[in-house]
């Protein structure tokens, strides 16, 4: 005990010694909006940023005919707290989302957990992703919910994408050194999507491969903040297959109650930006070879459940009239693929336009849109309202 004792003396005097002669460097705190609170080491080697998200959104739905049901909607759409910086100089990046309104997670599922992966940046052609993130598919879904133009993705991107799922991924934002004209993501993921366990052999393979040749810009985001001097333009190719899920839409929406599918999925999208305008459209496709599976119950009936073989597209343009001040217009259509989900065989449409003002680009916003949302056979009216803070 007296040697340990001993030992802690010399410890803490050295330490106090040290202290003494060469002060230790503070370090830094930062609280601002769009960034959120950013703690960074003295030495810029490790850093942490704490942000939190809120959408608020009243929405008006009416029928075509103007005959009930009206419905008058209020709800905190998007409620999200972020925790992410890097270690080692960046050398190591981290990411957490966690949701907490009701439309941030599954009905089936109440977990809060959105993303959490790492992402090791060690050589600028192959940095390597792990954990559960978004999938590298569609363009609309890997664009942040934070920075969309019109209040909500469209009703192609709600049906086709592929979510967040479990896996991991190598990817490059700049391959080749090219001024960001070549990005590339491969990954291999469970196919169940986000918070699941796998119940059933399989994964999910995907590949997404993008060309900006105009040079490299931020694609990520949605409308033309930067008034681009020059035009920008980005192209983009994805395709995937996901073996033997169980989820409705690949990798997510209610699960089968005993039906398994393969899907084969493929997409097509471009963004185009240049002095304050901004162009984006997408074109996604899902297939599975097998249309639906039969069980038969003890009391002899037999239920079906279907795969939803369906594609779509849509078209999204918006221009800046000032520096706050934007509007928006939407185009989108989803068309049944051969034998499909009784629910999928009449051709959906929406379309559309809003008006966006920015006090503070995408962190502080107010969205307004309407919509025309129609299907073989009916349609009804869509008018919404979201302000969003993004501290």
């Amino acid at each position: 005990m007296h040697a340990v004792s001993a030992l802690f003396i010399v410890a803490i005097a050295a330490t106090t010694a040290v202290a003494d002669s060469e002060p230790v460097a503070e370090s830094e705190t930062v609280a601002k909006l769009g960034k959120g609170v950013a703690f960074t080491s003295a030495d810029g080697e490790n850093k942490l940023s704490l942000r939190a998200r809120l959408q608020l959104r009243a929405t008006q739905f009416s029928a075509d005919d103007g005959e009930p049901p009206e419905v008058t909607e209020f709800q905190a759409r998007r409620i999200r707290l972020q925790l992410q910086g890097h270690v080692r100089g960046g050398d190591v990046t981290y990411y957490l989302q966690l949701g907490f309104s009701n439309g941030d997670t599954e009905p089936d599922l109440r977990l809060p957990l959105r993303d959490a992966y790492l992402t090791l940046t060690l050589l600028r052609d192959l940095n390597v992703r792990g954990g559960q993130m978004k999938v590298p598919f569609g363009r609309q879904r890997v664009v942040s919910s934070s920075a969309l133009q019109m209040v909500e993705r469209s009703i192609v991107t709600g049906e086709l994408n592929l979510d967040r799922d479990v896996g991991v991924q190598v990817l490059s934002e700049d391959l080749g050194g090219l001024d960001g004209r070549l990005a590339y993501s491969l990954g291999v993921f469970s196919g169940d999507g986000r918070n699941r366990l796998a119940s059933e052999p399989g994964v999910l393979f995907v590949g997404r491969f993008v060309v900006r040749p105009m040079g490299g810009f931020d694609d990520t985001i949605e409308g033309d903040h930067d008034r681009e001097p020059a035009p920008k333009l980005a192209i983009a190719i994805g395709a995937a297959h996901n073996n033997n899920t169980n989820r409705e839409r690949s990798t997510f929406n209610t699960p089968y109650a005993f039906a398994l599918f393969d899907y084969w999925h493929a997409g097509a999208d471009l963004v185009f930006k240049y002095s304050g305008l901004s162009v984006v459209s997408e074109l996604m496709y899902r297939k599975s070879p097998t249309t639906s599976v039969s069980q038969m119950n003890p009391d002899g009936t037999v239920d079906r459940e279907y795969a939803r073989n369906v594609w779509g597209y849509y078209a999204q343009a918006g221009y800046l009239l000032t520096r706050c001040a934007e509007i928006t217009a939407r185009f989108g259509e989803l068309r049944p693929r051969g034998s499909t989900d009784p629910e999928l065989e009449a051709t959906s449409r929406e379309v559309g336009g809003g008006f966006n003002w920015y006090f503070e680009k995408h962190d502080l916003k107010l969205q307004t849109d309407y919509f025309y949302l129609s299907a073989d056979g009916g349609g009804r009216h869509q008018a919404r309202v979201q302000m969003q803070l993004y501290f």
